[in-house]
């Protein structure tokens, strides 16, 4: 099973990598393209794509030193589906705090990338994955989700302020 999180820095430009502490947020080619089924809104928007990662973790491993999912906790249902694809989601967890302070602030340097401070941030777990968008949140209440289990696999999120 694969763990991937893709962040968005809407309309910004880069051309290199960027860490903070141990996570480094690698510029991803083109993922756009990628996305294009699955996610038509975000494919559209310009910007530059970043990956997730833990410093010195192969990259064939994507974001799993990185994060996991709470598949404890259960399947969460989306109550604007129905059937087979409501269900399949699971909350986002951090495998430590430091991990997830330095999620907090590789968040906020990519956010301060944008010019209009925006990101999309998608946590992907391999399954079935459509086009399905959070509202636009503060980077302040994204990051109060995430303790509260309520950030989402395969859903993408808006973050601006």
């Amino acid at each position: 099973m694969s763990y991937d999180i893709k962040v968005l820095s809407v309309g910004a430009v880069c051309k290199l990598n960027m860490s903070c502490g141990s996570i480094i947020a690698e510029r991803a080619v083109i993922p756009g393209k990628e996305f294009s089924g699955s996610y038509p809104f975000v494919s559209k928007i310009g910007g530059e794509w970043f990956g997730l990662i833990k410093e010195g973790s192969p990259k064939n491993t994507g974001s799993f030193d990185v994060c996991d999912f709470d598949f404890g906790g259960g399947e969460h249902e989306l109550s604007w589906r129905t059937g087979a694809s409501a269900v399949g989601h699971y909350s986002l967890l951090f495998r430590s705090e430091e991990l997830l302070s330095d999620f907090r602030l590789v968040m906020k340097q990519l956010r301060n990338m944008s010019p209009t401070k925006m990101l999309i941030f998608l946590p992907r777990l391999d399954g079935n994955e459509q086009n399905d968008i959070c509202g636009v949140l503060t980077l302040d209440d994204f990051m109060a989700l995430i303790p509260q289990k309520r950030i989402y696999s395969n859903i993408c999120y808006i973050i601006q302020n």
